[in-house]
């Protein structure tokens, strides 16, 4: 072991390292743009993050910039931020103008990965009575989610709105009455709108309903939980959003809503 050799260990793994180690470590290397914190080596600065990943191989997003500063100091390199200095042993904080969120120096506390399952199950069409109104097919009054497929266009583009709602049957009692003089929802409003003007213009309307949702497996999730049914309601619209050749009504700043009926 080198006796001027500074011992370190960082992301599981140590080090010994001495100045000349450090400096030859940077050879045919160039100080990239310094974003906040520099260290001077041999009268040049450098970013210290950039030093740390060249004098241990690890990428960056595994140590911290705290981290870095310290181990440096230990060399006895000068560092600073901006155009200033760091006085030895002082950890100056940035400037409020100066101050900026770097995620990639916040220490990783968990990692989640959450998965979704739902089946869709056809209810039927939605059809406009004698006097104008939706008319929907027999629904449970139970928890769940619910689609509206206004089909295929000319254009080969296919039409969702994906809701939901603790009782699926007067949800949809709340659409067929949702006129402008009759319901202050807006969301029921536009999508009642929707819906008579694709059906008196000789449109069809699927309805589908699901009722059976999981999340990571864990068998049937309890869709009486608001934040159960908006997590699938969130899965079924960006997995629409994403798909090919399909159009969703859904607009993003209703899914953070809540409807007076739920």
């Amino acid at each position: 072991m080198n006796p001027d050799a500074v011992s370190f260990t960082l992301a599981g793994r140590s080090f010994d390292l001495s100045v000349d180690d450090v400096r030859r470590r940077l050879q045919e290397h160039h100080p990239e743009a310094i974003d906040q914190y520099w260290v001077e080596i041999d009268g040049v600065r450098w970013p210290v993050k950039q030093v740390m990943a060249l004098l241990t191989g690890l990428p960056r997003t595994s140590f911290q910039s705290q981290n870095s500063r310290r181990l440096l100091a230990k060399w006895g390199f000068a560092l600073g931020t901006g155009s200033k200095a760091l006085e030895p042993g002082v950890r100056q904080a940035p400037s409020s103008r100066s101050r900026r969120a770097i995620v990639a120096d916040m220490p990783e506390l968990e990692h989640l990965s959450v998965a979704v399952a739902l089946t869709w199950r056809a209810a039927g069409q939605v059809v406009l009575d004698e006097a104008g109104f939706p008319q929907f097919p027999p629904l449970p009054a139970a928890p769940g989610l619910y689609r509206y497929d206004f089909g295929v266009d000319e254009e080969g583009t296919r039409t969702y709105y994906i809701g939901e709602s603790q009782d699926l049957a007067r949800r949809a009692r709340n659409y067929r009455g949702a006129k402008t003089d009759r319901s202050t929802q807006r969301t029921s409003r536009r999508i009642h709108l929707e819906v008579v003007n694709h059906l008196m213009m000789g449109g069809a309307i699927d309805f589908a309903i699901a009722t059976e949702v999981s999340i990571d497996g864990d068998g049937a999730a309890d869709l009486r939980l608001k934040s159960a049914r908006r997590l699938a309601e969130n899965a079924a619209v960006l997995s629409a959003q994403q798909a090919p050749r399909v159009r969703v009504l859904n607009i993003d700043s209703e899914l953070a809503a809540t409807e007076a009926d739920d």
